[in-house]
């Protein structure tokens, strides 16, 4: 599907390969034409809980041993994920076109699939974020 871009025209084929080249987020699904805008790339990602592990073990934040310990509850757990996995998703922000604006939301602890769901939206900045977040929630409703 091609997105008006502003004044240029982006694949959303080439985009999501970028995405999965350039990150380490897999593209589950690309929800383009669920937005039901014209100028707004979507995009159902996945982030491995393993890299999100290696991540918080770098930082020193979190050790997800604690919580056999007793010292942290699954929903401390879901939301450490959460949260994580949204922040390193706005390292996006290198790969999408410039004047870019994202909205991105973590949604989902897949235990079968050890990983994290997340829907990102990527419009020009011209459309504005009250238009962008508006395409967001209609996306989340399509999500699992």
């Amino acid at each position: 599907m091609y997105v008006l871009f502003g004044n240029n025209v982006v694949d959303s084929k080439e985009m999501k390969e970028a995405i999965e080249n350039n990150s380490e987020f897999k593209v589950v699904k690309d929800m383009s034409k669920g937005s039901k805008r014209e100028d707004i790339l979507a995009y159902n990602l996945s982030i491995s809980l393993d890299v999100l592990n290696d991540i918080m073990k770098e930082e020193d934040e979190f050790d997800i041993n604690e919580l056999s310990e007793g010292e942290l509850t699954e929903d401390d757990i879901f939301d450490e994920y959460l949260n994580l996995a949204e922040e390193i998703a706005t390292e996006l922000e290198e790969v999408v076109p410039e004047e870019s604006i994202l909205d991105i939301r973590a949604y989902k602890w897949d235990k079968s699939d050890n990983d994290i769901k997340l829907v990102i939206a990527i419009a020009h900045e011209d459309l504005g974020e009250s238009k962008l977040g508006n395409a967001m929630r209609t996306l989340l409703t399509q999500v699992e």
